[in-house]
């Protein structure tokens, strides 16, 4: 009797943990502080610079009706294993309504540089009007 109380209680700890993980990763998710908002403009080209403690990256970028093709360039601060950049679509309350992967260097491998950087095309969520940029960067190790 007691190894049954004893599996269900592992068993009902385990749920909590996850229930929790969830919630704290759906509130990340949802929101970003509105100064790191860019606003969405239809047409085109439009430049701009965007920096975090990871990557200062350049960009320009023009948005036709639901298609939206974004250059990019820029260089880590840091020496790192692997560096990843996204871009976020948000709606007007600041709502994510989709991520997208604009860079993921994989192992050791060199950033996107200012000249000859990255481009991509992404479909525009409806209801998009801002977006923002996210980083990861993992530090080399061993040096």
């Amino acid at each position: 009797m007691q190894l049954k109380n004893s599996q269900a209680e592992r068993i009902i700890r385990c749920l909590l943990f996850f229930s929790m993980v969830l919630a704290t990763c759906q509130g990340l998710q949802t929101t970003v502080a509105a100064q790191n908002l860019i606003p969405l403009q239809q047409g085109g080209p439009h430049a701009g610079s965007w920096e975090s403690s990871d990557v200062s990256l350049e960009y320009q970028y023009v948005a036709q009706q639901d298609t939206f093709k974004l250059s990019i360039g820029g260089k880590a601060k840091r020496g790192y294993d692997q560096l990843s950049v996204w871009i976020k679509f948000f709606d007007a309350q600041g709502k994510v309504l989709e991520t997208k992967t604009v860079f993921n260097s994989g192992f050791r491998q060199k950033l996107l540089r200012p000249k000859g950087g990255i481009e991509k095309t992404f479909e525009i969520p409806p209801s998009s009007t801002q977006f923002a940029f996210q980083s990861m960067l993992k530090l080399r190790e061993g040096r």
